[in-house]
């Protein structure tokens, strides 16, 4: 048939899969890539109804959209980029991406679909997301810890001032410096120096409850930020931290002790903001390393 030879010869200049439909809504003419995607082979998707290709359950609804399709003469886009249920030879049930027109040829009404695999492009889609969560952790993760980094830090720092601002949440902040750290550099060297910060933001992390955060925020530094806790609790928190990394550190062999400046946030008449929360809670860790070291000071309010 002349027509056929014609869409064969058409259909083959096309990349993607291309079935071609008379107004009964069997198969014309088919493209290699259609063939392949449906797992037969060209000359077996002759004369087949369309409705082959589709799950059981989506066919009587789909004669019903293919009898409208025809009913309206004229080449227009139908379904452009529309996700559509499929069904390979097998019986293995896919999505596909399809684009449907109509062609008129010497009288004659077809129905043109242009189809693609949506599997390829879901899977294309999954990489990259994946990718672009790896991307996010990645600029708001300490390489060397694991655990937050400044800017992770501060961007969770806003969101509880936040919260208490709208419902009146509090929150205490906790500034964790080693101790003499410059000297295990020094002594052990910036390997072993890796290790024992690593270790440190483990420990920290361990002896933290599921709701807080922890961050390094610079050199030996790390900061801890805990949801939800009163005035009367964050000090009793923070030392009972302080001594369980100390017993870590020492079952460890650590070279290390630990400062902690405390700065607890839940009054609502108070004008917080990240930076004076950091200088308070910076100075109440300096604070504790002046008097003696290894010990927790709780900030005075500003």
């Amino acid at each position: 048939m002349e027509v056929k030879r014609t869409f064969r010869e058409f259909l083959e200049i096309i990349p993607d899969g291309a079935i071609v439909i008379n107004c009964e809504g069997n198969i014309v003419a088919a493209n290699e890539a259609a063939a392949n995607m449906f797992d037969y082979t060209s000359s077996t998707l002759i004369d087949l109804p369309l409705n082959q290709l589709i799950p059981e359950q989506f066919r009587k609804q789909h004669d019903q959209h293919l009898s409208s399709f025809f009913s309206h003469p004229g080449k227009r886009s139908m379904g452009n980029g529309l996700r559509f249920p499929a069904v390979r030879r097998n019986g293995a049930e896919f999505y596909v991406d399809i684009m449907l027109n109509q062609m008129d040829v010497d009288g004659e009404l077809f129905g043109v679909a242009i189809v693609r695999d949506y599997t390829l492009q879901q899977q294309a889609e999954e990489k990259i997301r994946r990718e672009l969560e790896y991307e996010k952790r990645q600029a708001l993760t300490d390489h060397l810890t694991g655990v937050m980094n400044r800017r992770a830090f501060v961007a969770q720092l806003n969101d509880e001032l936040q919260q208490l601002a709208e419902q009146g949440t509090p929150f205490a902040v906790g500034f964790i410096d080693l101790d003499d750290f410059k000297e295990v550099n020094d002594k052990f060297g910036h390997q072993y120096g890796d290790e024992v910060l690593q270790s440190i933001a483990r420990l920290i992390t361990n002896c933290s409850r599921h709701s807080d955060h922890i961050a390094r925020i610079g050199g030996d530094e790390f900061a801890t930020i805990h949801p939800m806790i009163s005035a009367d609790n964050a000090l009793q928190m923070m030392e009972r931290l302080r001594s369980q990394l100390v017993t870590g550190i020492e079952s460890e062999h650590l070279p290390v002790t630990l400062s902690i400046g405390l700065c607890q946030c839940d009054q609502l008449s108070k004008c917080y903001t990240v930076e004076n929360i950091i200088d308070m809670a910076d100075k109440a860790m300096y604070q504790a390393k002046s008097e003696g070291k290894n010990a927790v000071v709780l900030a005075q309010s500003q």
